[in-house]
């Protein structure tokens, strides 16, 4: 029986380019006994959870979100008008793919 303060051992996952921790259903990282384990369960995982590990970095969907926008570049609806009685005002879009705000692209 363990009691008081035990200092233990666990691998959590990290995207290699944002930071962010892999995490499912909680703020709280996934705790994994070795590194072997933690590429295996992310392995398992089908490919729409979007974190990926390509046998050298991982990498979540937001970043990859990001790469495949900078690459194709990014993905708005069509543009939505509302007529108002004396203006006519535009909806401003967000990319379907990376979320971000296309006023934040054109500036």
């Amino acid at each position: 029986m363990r009691t008081g303060f035990v200092m233990e051992c666990h691998v959590v996952i990290y995207c290699d380019g944002c930071g962010d921790i892999y995490t499912e259903n909680t703020a709280e990282g996934i705790c994994f006994d070795t590194v072997n384990q933690a590429v295996g369960y992310l392995n398992a995982r089908p490919s729409c959870v979007g974190w990926i590990y390509d046998g050298d970095k991982v990498v979540c969907d937001g970043c990859q979100a990001s790469a495949r926008c900078t690459e194709h570049g990014h993905t708005f609806p069509e543009r939505r008008v509302s007529l108002r009685r004396l203006t006519k005002t535009t909806h401003s879009r967000t990319c379907t793919v990376c979320g971000i705000c296309e006023t934040e692209v054109l500036s």
